[in-house]
Formats: structure tokens, sequence, C-alpha cells
């Protein structure tokens, strides 16, 4: 297909140009969803199809849940074209290269993307739990599920015990990598 055909296809149905216009940094469908307001089923078909299409492509491939997209050059050059018909700012990217995808895909699994959001400064998977009980009273989260995904992130170098002066416990803080992956995390779930 030309881009003059994929660009039409993507001017004829609304959810596409909604998911086109919200795309600002690598995604999950599940976080696009939630950003456009388009069904989860819905959003991941209408990725499917973007990515069928070579305007999106899949940044970590080998996931079987929480698959990351961005857009190839081919949607980049849809987007701004989309931007400049709908009077829509448009905004240069930034430079992904450095990110692990698998690593940041892994994070955005519920459970794990609530503990890294929460890690601010040293905790203890208690303290992180009340937190979490202070910021989303909904969430069914446990202390022991704290302490599991603290001991996987502990493994994949996204934190590191913080030992204090007189506390029997060690303290777990993000790590430059972790550090990161929240950021990208918090820009994924709010419009920056």
């Amino acid at each position: 297909m030309q881009y003059s055909e994929i660009y039409e296809w993507i001017r004829k149905e609304e959810s596409r140009k909604k998911i086109l216009t919200v795309l600002k940094i690598p995604l999950t469908a599940k976080q696009l969803a939630k950003k456009t307001g388009i069904p989860a089923d819905t959003c991941s078909y209408i990725v499917a199809k973007l990515t069928a299409k070579g305007i999106l492509a899949c940044l970590n491939p080998n996931a079987k849940n929480s698959r990351v997209y961005w857009l190839t050059d081919s949607g980049k050059r849809c987007r701004k074209q989309l931007c400049q018909d709908l009077n829509i700012p448009y905004k240069e990217y930034e430079d992904f290269d450095s990110v692990n995808w698998d690593l940041f895909g892994w994070v955005c699994f519920s459970h794990r993307s609530i503990v890294i959001r929460t890690l601010i400064h040293p905790m203890q998977p208690a303290e992180i739990k009340r937190q979490i009980r202070i910021q989303k009273p909904n969430t069914k989260i446990s202390a022991n599920n704290i302490r599991d995904i603290i001991r996987l992130f502990k493994t994949k170098g996204i934190v590191q015990p913080v030992k204090i002066r007189k506390k029997a416990h060690p303290r777990y803080e993000l790590t430059e990598s972790g550090i990161k992956l929240r950021q990208l995390l918090i820009k994924a779930e709010n419009n920056i």
C-alpha cells in the first residue's frame, strides 16, 4: 500500500485517528485504551490492524502480555499529517533507543506498575502497601505480593536494598534503571 492509501484508511475511522494522535511515547494497548477511552478489546484489535499496515511496530515482540507499540517511519509521517489536518500541535519525539522495552513491558503489568510508581524514596514493603492504600484505595494487593514484586525487581536490577542504621529490615529504592522506567510509566499514564 502506498502512503496516500494508508493515510486515507486511517482518516476513515475515528478510533484510528484517536490512537495516532495520543501516541506520543511507546505504549501498550491497555495504556492506549485508557488514554483514548476506546474499550481495551477494540483498542487491541485496532493496534493489530495498524501493526499489520506497517504504521505501528511492537518493540517487545517476544512478550506474551504488555506488548509495547511505537510508530514506524510511515506511522510518524501519518501522525504528523494527521496533526496538521486536525490543527493539533505536533511535537517531535524523544530518542527511545536506550530503553529496554522487554523490561518496560514487564513493568507495565498492573501490580508491578503500582509498586514502581509508589517507590519514591527508600521504603519497606509494608510502607509501600500503606502508600498504595492511600493513593489507590480500591487496589487489592497484599504486603506479600509487594515483597514478591520487590524480589523480582531486585533480580532485574530495578531496585536495590538500602541499609539504614538502627533499622532491622532493609528499605528498597529504585536504581537508575528503575528511575527511568518509573518516569516512562508516569509519562505513559499521564498526557505528557
